[in-house]
C-alpha cells in the first residue's frame, strides 16, 4: 500500500520558502531542482514553477538547464557504455537537436514544464541547452556557442555578468551547472572532441565540436563547503528540501580558484 499524505505544499508555501531564503522581485535566478525532497506538492511541477514565477515577479528571469546528454558523441558513453560497433548507427540516426522536443537526461520535470510556457526561450546547444522565462530570456539564451557551450559567450557567462543567484532545491552543489565556468576559466580541464546531431542549413548532420572534459563530480562540493564556510551561502528547509541560494559570480569565482590552487 503507498504511503499516506499527510503534508502536502501549497503555491504559497512554496512562495514563502524563496522569499525567506533571500528571492526577491526582479532577480534572475538559475535553478536546480529534485522535486522528491519536497514530498507532496499540490499541482506538482506546474505549482512549483508558478511559485518561482511569482516570486521574481514581471521583472525577474528564471533559467534552467536542460541537459540533452545523450545528444552526444556514443565512445563517450559511461553509463552503460555503448559497444563501439554501434557508434557509426547512433552519430547516423539521433534526430537533431530542438528545443521544444530533445528529451532531457535525468532531469525533473519541472525543467520541461518551464520549457512549455507559452514565453520561455530555448537556447540551442545539443547537449548543454537552458530554458529561461522572464525579462532576460531571450538575452541569456540567444548565441550560445557550439565549441565550448559552458563557456565564454554561453548563458552561464550571461548569468555571470547579470550578478544572478543560484537556487539549489533539495540538491547540492554537485548539480550547480555555473560551476562548470568555473572549469572553463581556471582551464585545469583537457579539451575533447565532442559531437551532437544537428540541423545546419536545414540538413540533419552529426557535427564534431570542442570542448572540456566537465566533471562536476571533482571539487564543485568543496567549492560549495568554501562558499558557505564564508557566509555566501543563504540557507533554508522546507520538508525534506533544503533550499540553498547563493550569487553566481562569486560561486564561479570561488571556484576558479579553487581549481587554480588545487592543482
Amino acid at each position: 500500500m503507498a504511503k499516506r499524505i499527510d503534508n502536502a505544499l501549497s503555491k504559497s508555501d512554496l512562495i514563502s520558502a524563496f522569499t525567506e531564503i533571500g528571492i526577491e522581485r526582479g532577480m534572475t535566478i538559475i535553478v536546480h531542482v529534485s522535486m522528491s525532497k519536497f514530498g507532496y506538492i499540490i499541482g506538482g511541477a506546474r505549482t512549483f514553477v508558478d511559485a518561482l514565477i511569482e516570486a521574481v515577479g514581471y521583472n525577474g528571469t528564471i533559467v534552467m538547464p536542460l541537459q540533452c546528454g545523450e545528444n552526444s558523441e556514443p565512445s563517450y558513453f559511461v553509463n552503460p557504455p555503448m559497444n563501439f560497433e554501434l557508434y557509426e548507427k547512433y552519430r547516423q540516426n539521433h534526430p537533431p537537436f530542438d528545443p521544444k522536443l530533445s528529451e532531457t537526461y535525468h532531469m525533473s520535470v519541472v525543467y520541461d514544464n518551464l520549457r512549455r510556457r507559452e514565453k520561455a526561450s530555448v537556447s540551442y546547444h545539443p547537449n548543454c541547452a537552458f530554458v529561461a522565462f522572464g525579462k532576460y530570456a531571450r538575452l541569456i539564451t540567444a548565441d550560445q556557442p557550439l565549441d565550448f557551450g559552458l563557456g565564454e559567450g554561453s548563458p552561464l557567462a550571461k548569468l555571470y555578468d547579470l550578478k544572478a543567484y543560484c537556487l539549489l532545491a533539495g540538491v547540492d552543489f554537485d548539480n550547480m551547472t555555473a560551476l562548470h565556468l568555473s572549469e572553463y576559466r581556471s582551464a585545469v580541464r583537457p579539451v575533447i572532441l565532442n559531437g551532437a546531431a544537428i540541423s545546419e542549413d536545414g540538413q540533419r548532420v552529426f557535427k564534431k565540436y570542442l570542448d572540456i572534459e566537465l566533471d562536476s563530480d571533482d571539487g564543485f562540493l568543496a567549492v560549495g563547503q568554501i562558499l558557505s564556510n564564508k557566509g555566501l551561502v543563504k540557507e533554508t528547509k522546507i520538508n525534506e528540501a533544503v533550499l540553498k541560494l547563493v550569487r553566481v559570480d562569486a560561486a564561479v569565482d570561488e571556484g576558479v580558484e579553487y581549481f587554480k590552487n588545487r592543482g
